[in-house]
């Protein structure tokens, strides 16, 4: 995932190619044609560019638009982190932090089969052959041997640590849930807050360096009609419903600096919001939050990890949403950014609707697996992001 900041390279053409996953890697860098001056792949160590002048006088020069870079953790030795609960003792959490869309008692009379599958792909960085993939996913289905109770999860991770939170998400999630599940079956949000707090409290006790490193989450539970969404980043999850057509719904939001409520509360907690300046003092890419040391520049405002954004109103709390389901809603895709990037909606459904009546959803996600490389390929030149995701079809 790419959250942190870092420089720009050289702008080249783009060669707009359909290929299959297995042979991206090598066409990027055939596309690339290996360029004669070699330093351009080698791997420098990130930086902050510090300001030489006054950011507002240049804004207004800039148009901001959205980008994809190499992940970054700039260490700053003399910066004290402050107390985790710091930003949540001085700032109150939107009142829709939870909000429920009807009754709160599953109706039991309301049956459903899920079949599900998950991908999950390395990215590609060109001269960074040592990358992991730092995406992870959680399928617990059929919860105490119940049909109808299913938790899924994705967790993408940024950071020099990235991959190791997302590791350590992925293990400890199935556990919490196994310690929670009565609590999360009679108070169903109220168990997924639980359940997110103590993936939270034990992050910062494992030694895990999470300093400058961090994931995003976002878990669906469902319980007979219900569906919970609790989430905290930019991975996200939508849901597809067929009437007359297909429709898709997203059943979560991105926590971006963009975001008002979530931008109030990084300013309340003394934090800076701005892109990314380059070396030759423009700003670029998406806002980002920065302490007043210029650290970290992270692209999200909720997150797990990450000590330093958190010092300044980065928030562990997850948004949890609740909806009823109906038997027109036939699949959940929960996905990490590196699968909504550069799909629409519109590509989304098409790689969906010619499996779901044959019940073919290996077929789906080998076709969203293949259509999400595409659109990187397309856009990028030399960068494809993780992706993960998870597919569910829902039958009645």
């Amino acid at each position: 995932m790419n959250q942190y900041n870092f420089g720009k390279g050289k702008k080249q053409k783009q060669v707009h190619l359909i290929l299959t996953p297995l042979k991206l890697e090598q066409s990027l860098r055939m596309k690339n044609n290996y360029l004669d001056n070699q330093s351009y792949y080698q791997h420098t160590s990130p930086r902050t560019i510090l300001p030489q002048f006054t950011p507002q006088k240049i804004k207004q020069q800039i148009s901001f638009q959205e980008s994809k870079n190499s992940p970054q953790s700039s260490l700053v030795s003399s910066f004290k982190v402050r107390p985790r609960n710091f930003h949540q003792e001085n700032v109150q959490l939107p009142n829709n932090l939870i909000k429920f869309q009807s009754r709160l008692i599953p109706d039991d009379s309301f049956k459903f089969k899920a079949k599900y599958a998950a991908r999950s792909r390395k990215g590609v960085q060109i001269g960074n052959a040592s990358k992991v993939n730092q995406d992870a996913f959680v399928c617990c289905a059929k919860i105490e041997n119940n049909e109808c109770i299913h938790l899924f999860a994705i967790c993408d991770g940024h950071g020099e640590h990235g991959h190791m939170v997302s590791g350590f998400i992925k293990t400890q999630l199935p556990m919490l849930i196994q310690k929670n599940k009565i609590i999360l079956e009679r108070n169903s949000s109220q168990g997924l807050m639980s359940i997110i707090q103590g993936l939270s409290d034990m992050l910062q006790k494992s030694n895990i360096d999470v300093s400058f490193s961090g994931s995003t989450l976002v878990i669906v539970y469902l319980q007979n009609n219900k569906l919970y969404c609790a989430n905290l980043g930019d991975s996200r999850a939508v849901l597809l419903s067929r009437e007359d057509k297909w429709r898709m719904k997203s059943l979560s939001r991105d926590h971006k600096p963009s975001c008002k409520d979530e931008a109030d509360r990084i300013l309340a907690n003394g934090g800076r919001i701005d892109p990314l300046m380059n070396s030759l003092g423009l700003f670029v890419g998406p806002l980002r939050v920065w302490t007043n040391q210029n650290v970290p520049g992270l692209a999200m405002t909720r997150s797990l990890g990450d000590e330093i954004a958190h010092s300044v109103g980065v928030s562990d709390k997850p948004e949890i949403l609740q909806y009823d389901l109906e038997k027109n809603d036939k699949v959940i895709i929960l996905g990490s950014d590196g699968l909504f990037e550069f799909l629409t909606d519109e590509q989304i459904v098409k790689c969906i609707t010619p499996y779901y009546d044959n019940s073919n959803i290996e077929g789906t996600c080998n076709q969203l697996m293949l259509a999400a490389c595409n659109s990187w390929m397309q856009k990028c030149t030399n960068l494809i992001d993780d992706i993960t995701f998870i597919v569910l079809f829902l039958t009645y």
